[in-house]
């Protein structure tokens, strides 16, 4: 009886964890822009919610501790694109110069649409090599680990979620 009852609060709490956990959807949409910049287009759900930072991993980086990358996004905009993929650098008068190139290797995109400061309504995670951008015609859109033309992405964001 007891070992009935322990087995039956296991299951309950796991699934009261699940059902806590915010969904996960793939809402961005990269693409080459007509002078060849990465960009990203961020989509939600509705227009409920702010998007806060994005986080992008790649392959490492000479020279630095960790596979991080600063996108282009500016924080607190709540716009969700497009913007550049990877962060300009600075030139050397300190202004912002030509965003990095896409180093070969496999990349992952992730943002989260708050409720509020605390509260994660849901998150979006893209997954793409660099191949796969670069092989981009004009005014195709990797989403959803596929090419699609930007109609087809705009009406997938309507349906992803």
């Amino acid at each position: 009886m007891r070992r009935g009852l322990l087995v039956g609060l296991v299951l309950l709490g796991g699934g009261l964890l699940t059902a806590c956990t915010p969904p996960t959807y793939d809402l961005a949409g990269v693409y080459k822009d007509d002078s060849g910049q990465i960009m990203v287009e961020a989509g939600r759900c509705s227009n409920e919610g702010q998007i806060s930072g994005f986080y992008l991993a790649g392959p490492p980086v000479e020279g630095e501790p960790s596979s991080t990358r600063t996108t282009g996004h500016v924080r607190g905009d709540t716009h969700p694109g497009p913007f550049p993929l990877l962060a300009p650098v600075p030139g050397p008068d300190g202004k912002p110069g030509a965003a990095p190139p896409l180093d070969a290797g496999s990349y992952y995109l992730r943002f989260h649409v708050l409720k509020d400061e605390h509260r994660v309504l849901y998150s979006s995670a893209t997954s793409f090599e660099s191949g796969d951008i670069q092989a981009l015609r004009p005014g195709q859109v990797w989403a959803n680990d596929k090419a699609m033309s930007r109609d087809h992405f705009r009406t997938y964001l309507r349906d992803a979620c």
